[in-house]
Parts: C-alpha cells; sequence; structure tokens
C-alpha cells in the first residue's frame, strides 16, 4: 500500500530517491567520500588545525547514521520518517559547510578559493537534490543562509570602507537569495514534471482497461457462444453419445474460460502462487523435454544450464508456463527456421535498478534465464506494447495477446524484472529473478510435475505457424517491460 501526501507524493519512494541520490551510485559516493577525507588530511597539514579532523570525523559519523536510516526503512513510509531523513540531512549540511565558511574568511587566499570552491559544490548539489518536501527544502536553505549570514559578518568586520560594505553584502545576499529560488523553482518543476508523469500513467491505464475490458468481452463471448451452443444442442439430441460429446465440448470451454481468468489475474499480479525454493537448472532441463514436441527440425535448439545450482524462489508451474509461452513466441518468429538458445547465469546487480514504471528493482543476486530466438525482430513502434494485455500481432483466433503479459505479471510478483533486447537479427526475453536465500537442506521436489502442463501445451510443432512478426530494418534496441 502506498503512502501519498496531498500532491500526490509516494514516501516509500522519496525515501529510495534520498538513498539513490546519496549513495546509489557507489563509485560517486566512493569519489567524494575520498576527496572528503584527501581534501581535510591536506587541510590538517597545511594548517594544522585540529577542526578539521573533528570535520571529517563529523561527515563519517553523520553519514553512517543516514546511510543506516535510509536503507532500514520498512516498505511503507510515513511523513514523519521522510522528515527524520530530512533533518539528518541538514545535520550533514551544517557539519559540512562550517569549515568550508571558516576558510573563506582567512587571510590566505588558498583557503579562500578552496573554501568558495566547496560552498560552491554544496550548492549545486542541493539544486541537483531537488527536494520536494517544502519543508526538508526550508530547512537547507535556512542553513546555507546562516553560513551566508556569518561569512558576511566576519568579512564586513574587517572592512572600513561603506561602499566596500554595501558591495559585499549586496553579492552575498543576491547569492543567498538566488539559490533560494533557483531551489524553489527547481521544486515547482519536479512537481509539474511528476504531476504531468501521472496523468500520462493515468491515461495509458485507461487505454489499457480499455483494451482489456474488450478483449475479455470477445474471447469471453466466443467463449460463452460455444458453451450455450453446447447446452442448446444436448436439449434437442437424443443420442446419448452426442450428448456426452456435447457436454465435454461445454466443459472444454468453461477450462479455456478459467484458464483466461488465471491469465488476467497473472497479468495483475494476483494470481495464486505455490512458492518453493527450486534449482532453476533441473527447471530448463524439465523445459527442454516439456517444449521437444514443440520444434520443428529446422529449428536447432540449444537449452545451457548453469554448472553449479541456481537456487531461487518461485511457482514452478507458473515459471515453466512462462517459458513454454516464450518458447512458442520464438518459434514462431522464426518460420523458415533459425536457432533457439535457452540460457541461464548469475547475475549480481550492485546497485538498485530504477524501472520505467516507478518501482525499483533492488541491488542483489539474480538468475538470468534468456531465451533468444534468431527471428525477425520486434519492430520498434510496437516494442514498448508487446507486454499489454490482448495486443498481439498474431492472426484472429490464434493468440489471446495475454502470454506476454502473463509472463511479465509472474516475473514482478516472484520479485524479478522482464527486460526484452530486439533487433532485425533476433529477440532476447530476460527473466531476473532474486537467487533464494540459502538454506540448510534444499527442497528440490517435484512440483506440479510435467504431466500436469503438457495437456496446456499449444499446438504440435507441425500446426502452421501463428505469424511471424513484420521485419525491422533499424539497429538494436532495448525495452524494460
Amino acid at each position: 500500500m502506498q503512502n501519498l501526501d496531498l500532491n500526490g507524493m509516494d514516501y516509500r519512494k522519496e525515501v529510495e530517491r534520498l538513498y539513490g541520490l546519496e549513495y546509489g551510485r557507489r563509485l560517486d559516493a566512493a569519489f567524494r567520500f575520498a576527496l572528503l577525507l584527501a581534501g581535510g588530511i591536506s587541510l590538517y597539514f597545511y594548517t594544522g588545525e585540529d577542526r578539521t579532523l573533528w570535520w571529517i570525523g563529523g561527515q563519517t559519523v553523520l553519514h553512517l547514521l543516514h546511510f543506516t536510516y535510509l536503507r532500514t526503512r520498512k516498505s511503507t513510509c510515513n511523513f514523519r520518517e521522510v522528515m527524520i531523513a530530512g533533518v539528518t540531512f541538514w545535520a550533514i549540511i551544517a557539519a559540512f559547510i562550517w569549515l568550508p565558511a571558516w576558510m573563506i574568511v582567512q587571510e590566505d587566499p588558498a583557503l579562500r578559493i578552496a573554501g568558495a570552491a566547496g560552498i560552491g559544490a554544496l550548492l549545486v548539489f542541493l539544486i541537483h537534490r531537488a527536494d520536494r518536501v517544502l519543508s526538508v527544502m526550508v530547512g537547507e536553505v535556512a542553513v546555507v543562509g546562516v553560513a551566508v549570514v556569518w561569512i558576511l559578518y566576519a568579512t564586513l568586520t574587517k572592512v572600513s570602507d561603506p561602499s566596500a560594505q554595501v558591495g559585499v553584502a549586496l553579492t552575498g545576499g543576491g547569492l543567498w537569495c538566488y539559490f533560494t529560488v533557483t531551489m524553489f523553482t527547481n521544486r515547482r518543476i519536479r512537481i509539474d514534471a511528476e504531476r504531468a508523469a501521472q496523468r500520462s500513467v493515468q491515461a495509458q491505464k485507461m487505454e489499457a482497461i480499455g483494451q482489456l475490458a474488450g478483449g475479455v468481452a470477445h474471447d469471453f463471448n466466443n467463449i460463452l457462444t460455444a458453451v450455450i451452443g453446447n447446452l442448446d444442442l444436448y436439449q434437442d439430441i437424443p443420442e446419448p453419445v452426442e450428448r456426452d460429446a456435447l457436454v465435454r465440448e461445454a466443459r472444454l470451454a468453461a477450462v479455456r474460460a478459467a484458464d483466461l481468468v488465471q491469465q488476467l489475474l497473472a497479468y495483475a499480479r494476483r494470481s495464486p502462487m505455490q512458492v518453493a525454493r527450486r534449482d532453476v537448472g533441473a527447471l530448463i532441463e524439465q523445459l527442454q523435454v516439456l517444449t521437444r514436441r514443440l520444434l520443428p527440425a529446422t529449428i536447432s535448439q540449444s537449452f545451457e544450464a548453469p554448472r553449479d545450482p541456481l537456487w531461487v524462489a518461485l511457482d514452478e508451474s507458473q515459471f515453466l508456463t512462462a517459458l513454454v509461452n516464450l518458447v512458442v513466441n520464438a518459434r514462431d518468429a522464426m518460420p523458415d527456421g533459425g536457432t533457439l538458445r535457452v540460457t541461464t547465469r548469475p547475475v549480481h546487480l550492485f546497485t538498485d535498478d530504477p524501472q520505467p514504471d516507478g518501482s525499483v528493482l533492488p541491488a542483489g543476486a539474480y538468475a538470468e534465464v534468456t531465451v533468444a530466438d534468431t527471428g525477425s525482430g520486434i519492430p520498434p513502434e510496437i516494442l514498448r506494447r508487446v507486454t499489454e494485455p490482448f495486443f498481439t500481432t498474431k492472426a484472429v483466433g490464434q493468440g489471446s495477446g495475454l502470454g506476454l503479459s502473463m509472463v511479465e505479471g509472474f516475473v514482478r510478483q516472484s520479485g524479478g524484472m522482464l527486460s526484452i533486447e530486439s533487433s532485425d537479427e533476433g529477440t532476447a526475453m530476460h527473466l531476473l529473478l532474486p537467487i533464494a536465500a540459502p538454506e540448510d537442506t534444499p527442497c528440490p521436489g517435484p512440483g506440479p510435475g510435467i504431466d500436469d502442463l503438457r495437456s496446456a501445451l499449444p499446438p504440435e510443432a507441425g500446426a502452421p505457424a501463428r505469424g511471424a512478426l513484420p521485419p525491422r530494418s533499424d539497429g538494436g534496441i532495448r525495452h524494460i517491460a
């Protein structure tokens, strides 16, 4: 459940954004702290002032507290927690700015230049930070204002000429006023941009809902026609054998309706899952058996399981169903033959990965399963739509358009991500699933089993192809679904 303010701000995403700004890019954070440490030590040897060591220690302790607080927030956050994060950042600013302010009022030109550079860097960072919470931003402006007032006071006491005093006061005050206006303007630009993005997302949702409603109505109407038609004939035909056949046909139509509901639930990420720790490599071997009869001789196959077990917490049946969908799509994209490769490997995300829908894929260890083909690829104009419900390029009656949306729903529900890479040389579907926490005794139980899935497999490989996607002529493109 999201916690939103009156302006629609998601507090959890705001905390994640603050963490990303300060510590999300490890190389950037390491460079900043190395620069802080090197600058502080150099200043100590240059001036002999113990205050520089206190400055280094204060920055280190406050950043550790700030880092720990941001990383230990729960999945739901409120305004109070965002404010606490803001207050700890105020402390970091205050602990940083006093030393450059002291340096500016010294007689040594080298200290003055270094101090001015330090304050300038802080102002640029605060503008880039673009805090949205008004009280947090006001606190940042106030901390900078106090430092500017102190610098002006210390400087004006050393200047006797009235015109020079006026010039210094106007320069310092103008700098602070311009900084304040820029902060407020930047905040307004950010809020307007977020609202525009929300309106765009809402419009896309309404379009998707319209497609969803139309697709569901069309598919269910076909199913109900089959059910009602067979039951009507049941009333008119006296022969027991034919009546049994009609009942079977009606039941099969009802099963198709149940399958459609399951796919819709998977797309909505509400499909019930039987989660257990499974070795992805063993499941890939099952997939090879499952899809053996689906692939014609014109398609060369390669199923590569990892050398060491990769344990993932998932629903085995839904995982295999998702991969079968991807294999069938790859087959249909290569009507004249080609190469199908299913590979698995461990990967590690060192930083959180923001997604286009606003969610964040946490840093950590993942198992990447890739289904790649050498077909004609997906045209760029439809690449971002291929996971929408009921969107399909296949002929009427050859696909519901729920295959990829079901795959995406399953992957998201499992805590992972689906990404698609496509060019005129083929398409690769990447499923990124978080590696399960280790256990003393793994549970490689058989799960639903292959036989339970065979009845739901698509037609034989000898059946007519469902229509490959049209060719494209541009270079490689990437879409994160």
